[in-house]
This record gives structure tokens, sequence and C-alpha cells, in this order.
């Protein structure tokens, strides 16, 4: 990160205008903020000024959330990219590319929690099941639960799953296999 504070107004527009181009989708302010903060040192309240500015001169559209009224999405309109390509070259070069590394990594990393699912479901105070599931963008690619028994079992199989989800996935699927080639010969 940039441990210098980016303080000119108009930088820090012109850095949420790449951000959002670099990311090339739309984004919730939270990952909006997470992307921008987190590649350079911008003070919150100065980020959601020129934020708001962008949004007031229609280089952003601010859209709302169908999943959560309270978290904006924003998108970068035509005018935003124009912009941007005009712009661009006037953020240091340190700063935009410490915000493209961190861009895919961010995302991809998104992508993963969403598709990773594995929490503790109750059967009495003792006894425990883990429902588990794994998905490719919102398709189910496998939703399973498990009797786990004691609670510090169930735990161990939550961490398992979600630190090893394509291990899992791929043992289960393979014993599946297995199973049906075998009643094949």
């Amino acid at each position: 990160m940039y441990m210098r504070e980016v303080d000119d107004p108009v930088i820090i527009q012109y850095i949420i205008l790449f951000t959002l181009t670099k990311a090339n989708r739309k984004v919730t302010h939270s990952q909006l903020t997470c992307l921008t903060l987190d590649a350079c040192n911008i003070n919150f309240t100065n980020f959601q000024i020129a934020l708001d500015n962008l949004v007031q001169i229609d280089y952003i559209k601010k859209l709302t959330n169908e999943l959560d009224e309270k978290m904006p999405i924003y998108q970068l309109t035509e005018k935003g990219e124009q912009a941007n390509g005009f712009f661009e070259h006037s953020i240091p070069i340190y700063i935009r590319e410490q915000i493209e590394e961190h861009i895919e990594p961010y995302f991809e990393q998104e992508r993963l929690k969403k598709s990773v699912k594995a929490k503790l479901a109750p059967i009495n105070d003792r006894e425990y099941n883990v429902e588990c599931a794994l998905y490719e963008s919102i398709s189910p690619l496998m939703e399973m639960t498990f009797y786990a028994g004691p609670r510090d079992v169930a735990a161990q199989m939550i961490r398992t799953f979600k630190s090893k989800p394509d291990v899992v996935y791929k043992k289960i699927l393979n014993a599946l296999l297995d199973e049906t080639h075998e009643n094949e010969k």
C-alpha cells in the first residue's frame, strides 16, 4: 500500500474512476471502498466526498442493490469511461499498479467466499450435522449434509471443507464414480 496519504480531491476522483474501469463490473460500496482504500492511503471522508461528486457529475451511476438496499452499487458511465481514459495517466504509476495488482485477487477471493458454504446444524444438545455446499456462480455443484456427532468434530469438518473444498469435492466425486464404474464391470 502507498503509505503517503492521497489528499488531492481531484486525484482521488481519478483513482475511483480508474478502480471502476479496472474492475470492469458493477461494484458495491463496500467493494469499491476496499479496492480503493486497501491499495492507497485515502481518508474515508475524502473518498466519500469524491465518490459523491462523481455521481453528481454523472461519471458514476449509483444503483439500488436488490439484495441490500442500504448497500448501493456503483457503475461507471460512458462519460466516466471517457474521463478515465483522459485522466488515467494523472494518477502516479505506483498507485495504478497497486490497484491493478489488487483487483483480480480481491474478486477471486470474493468469488471463493460465495462459492463455498459450510455451517453447523444442531440435531440436539450433543449432536450436530454439517451442511456443506459448493457453487459455481449460482449453480450448485454439490450440496450435502453429514452427520458429525460432537461439536468439535463438526467444527473440524467445516474448517476442512472451507480450506480444501476442491479436494473434498474431487474425493466425493471419485468415490461416486468409482462405485458407478465397479457396478458396470
